[in-house]
């Protein structure tokens, strides 16, 4: 990755962004509509001069890998990606809203973020753009518990 300067600072900031439609519905399914949020996302991203590293979508979700997120912070870089699509894709696609998001929502209320570091910012990339056949696996709290009984001494 590449450092950025401006006038006062040099650096690199870069994030691992997940966003999920309303109701979690599996509408990326479909790739004209996974296409078109991502050109509407995109058109954002240049217009806030963000570079987008790489991304990909499951049928419920999708994610973005950003980077030199310098000119705006991560909660107004999600709330303007989120806005903008939305905005387009109801404009564009009002049959969706009846059928599958009932009511006027595209994306869901939350997000998931990350920064990532230079080490691992190939390894993230790889994730978001090639591993989306698989799915992550939930641990209850009874696989944890045995390890959060530990003494830092015990390990």
């Amino acid at each position: 990755m590449k450092l950025v300067k401006s006038r006062n600072a040099i650096g690199e900031s870069n994030f691992h962004i997940q966003l999920t439609p309303a109701f979690r519905q599996d509408i990326f399914r479909d790739k004209e509509i996974a296409e078109l949020t991502f050109a509407y996302i995109l058109e954002k991203l240049q217009k806030l001069k963000v570079a987008i590293l790489g991304y990909g979508f499951g049928p419920d979700h999708l994610h973005l890998f950003v980077s030199n997120v310098r000119f705006v912070s991560e909660i107004e870089l999600v709330r303007q990606i989120k806005g903008y699509s939305s905005f387009m894709m109801r404009k564009n696609f009002s049959y969706l809203f009846k059928t599958k998001l009932w009511g006027n929502k595209f994306w869901s209320g939350g997000h998931f973020y990350r920064s990532v570091g230079a080490v691992n910012a190939e390894t993230m990339k790889h994730y978001v753009e090639d591993s989306q056949e698989k799915h992550w696996e939930i641990i209850s709290i009874e696989d944890v518990k045995p390890i959060l009984q530990k003494r830092i001494g015990d390990f």
